[in-house]
């Protein structure tokens, strides 16, 4: 099998990743916050250690202002909910993924707020001419993915944000695609919220994401129930970060988000290396297929590619590589936005994405595999 579908989970994890998470379901077992008992304690150290590495990685000042969530979704929502006001005003990309489009289409559709799509050519834009076409008045967030999960173009650029900070407006990156991969500092690259799934290019597991606050400004719990902390309350405490994290934490996965956090830390240039490689051999081996279309290709990308072929569904395709135990992923990629700025919402795309345990043989027979089509 050639698993070419890591921009969805990446399958492959370091092992470290695996041991950390055993560990703690075999030696700790509990949950933080839950109980002052040694064990319970030692718990809660984990939670804290985890937290404070998550803040280093992202460049947080404050490095414990990160807020964990069950993936990247939760927190958005966590987010645009408990962030924004009525009478506010939203600007976001035309790449922008269902997790952020939902949220603020159903906040608009309540006659809460309101939102604008920054257009596919605008996005090339001067960060002055962009934020004169589109930031309002009311304008309170710049919300834009780090890159593509349909095509892997990467969207956020400091130069907008530090326009945007000129203007007053709160910027936040979705760093679902591409944590991990590329170096990123909320610090010098003028974020003030970013999201993350621990399950993607952070190669943890399922079931950890987070967002990190630079600053500790009020938001409204997405959640109300058990935070561990001030129990007589009848309602979440007002306490960062914990009044933010009703439930039980996965725990188990968390810490093994840290044993991942540890490994991209260690080894960002070979990861990056070793997936710029097989990207370009990637495009150029595409580009010489007949009656191929690929999306993006003159921009920088992460290691996801984009394509269709004519003549052919994007599901077509990715049923015909199946056969061969090829898994790609096709059809429309939750960013219903992108494939109307790409034009491809009937044809859906076939969508490769690889990461630093794909290989260059792996390339080479996909591609030969993907010439037989139609044979």
């Amino acid at each position: 099998m050639i698993y070419f579908d890591n921009a969805a989970t990446t399958k492959v994890k370091p092992e470290e990743v695996y041991k950390a998470f055993e560990y703690y379901v075999r030696e700790i077992g509990v949950s933080p916050g839950r109980g002052s008992y040694s064990l319970g304690i030692s718990a809660s150290r984990m939670l804290y250690q985890v937290r404070k590495k998550t803040g280093i990685f992202f460049g947080l000042e404050n490095l414990t202002n990160v807020i964990f969530t069950k993936n990247s979704t939760e927190a958005i929502n966590l987010f645009f909910h408990g962030f924004l006001k009525t009478g506010d005003h939203v600007v976001i990309s035309c790449y922008e993924h269902n997790a952020v489009l939902r949220p603020l289409h159903y906040l608009k559709s309540i006659g809460m707020i309101d939102y604008s799509v920054i257009q596919r050519n605008d996005l090339e834009l001067s960060p002055e001419e962009l934020l004169e076409k589109y930031a309002k008045t009311n304008t309170k967030v710049l919300a834009l993915t780090l890159a593509s999960n349909l095509t892997g173009r990467i969207i956020y650029k400091s130069e907008f944000f530090e326009e945007a900070k000129k203007r007053n407006i709160t910027t936040f990156l979705d760093a679902s695609q591409g944590a991990g991969k590329m170096s990123l500092s909320m610090k010098n690259g003028q974020i003030d919220y970013l999201v993350f799934t621990g399950h993607k290019d952070l190669m943890g597991l399922p079931g950890t994401g987070g967002l990190c606050c630079r600053d500790k400004e009020e938001i409204t719990p997405l959640l109300q129930g058990g935070t561990g902390i001030f129990g007589d309350a009848y309602m979440n405490p007002k306490v960062f970060p914990e009044g933010l994290e009703a439930g039980t934490l996965n725990m188990p996965a968390i810490w093994a988000l840290g044993a991942a956090i540890d490994f991209c830390q260690q080894n960002r240039n070979e990861i990056y290396k070793k997936e710029k490689e097989l990207t370009e051999l990637l495009l150029e081996q595409l580009s010489t297929i007949k009656n191929i279309i690929i999306y993006d290709y003159g921009f920088d990308r992460l290691g996801v590619v984009g394509f269709n072929i004519d003549g052919y569904s994007s599901d077509e395709i990715v049923k015909y590589l199946d056969t061969w135990g090829i898994c790609t992923r096709g059809g429309i990629h939750c960013a219903i936005l992108a494939h109307e700025a790409l034009k491809t919402v009937k044809t859906g795309a076939v969508r490769v994405s690889v990461s630093s345990f794909n290989t260059v043989d792996e390339v080479y027979e996909f591609i030969d595999i993907l010439r037989r089509l139609g044979e």
